[in-house]
């Protein structure tokens, strides 16, 4: 009983600092990336599918609150990406997906920005190309663009 309440507590912790961590870079983002329908509907919707996990893996409170805590984890993460003025916060692909990363200014090179439909289309990083996926307001983006630019 008291290892289960350990991971429970270690669970609890590793939610809650990394949802801290994700809501901290939105906030500090000189350009948050806009909320999207499909960013909007994954953050509607994960919560219910946490709980509904939840509730068939026991249907207790301490269950309830173990998956309100991940699903605020997983929203933190949809929403906190953006540009910083140390470089560009991203969702990488693959088993670090779950912390997003900063690609620092120095190392991004070749950004391509589509501005009418207001995205970051891909930036290259070192040797990878990222696709992020953001789309920014069009004053955003027009700053984003003139100061890639300089």
């Amino acid at each position: 009983m008291s290892e289960q309440i350990a991971v429970y507590g270690l669970l609890l912790l590793a939610f809650i600092s990394g949802s801290i961590y994700h809501f901290r870079i939105r906030k500090q983002c000189i350009h948050p990336v806009r909320l999207t329908k499909p960013r909007i509907i994954i953050s509607i919707i994960t919560p219910f599918i946490f709980c509904f996990i939840a509730y068939i893996g026991g249907n207790l409170w301490n269950y309830y609150m173990l998956a309100l805590v991940a699903a605020v984890f997983i929203i933190s993460g949809v929403v906190g990406e953006g540009i910083h003025k140390k470089g560009i916060y991203y969702r990488p692909i693959g088993q670090a997906a779950l912390l997003i990363r900063l690609a620092k200014w120095e190392d991004v090179k070749d950004i391509k920005i589509d501005t009418n439909k207001n995205k970051l289309q891909s930036f290259k990083l070192k040797t990878t190309t990222i696709y992020p996926g953001h789309y920014y307001s069009p004053e955003d983006i027009n700053e984003i663009k003139k100061s890639i630019e300089r």
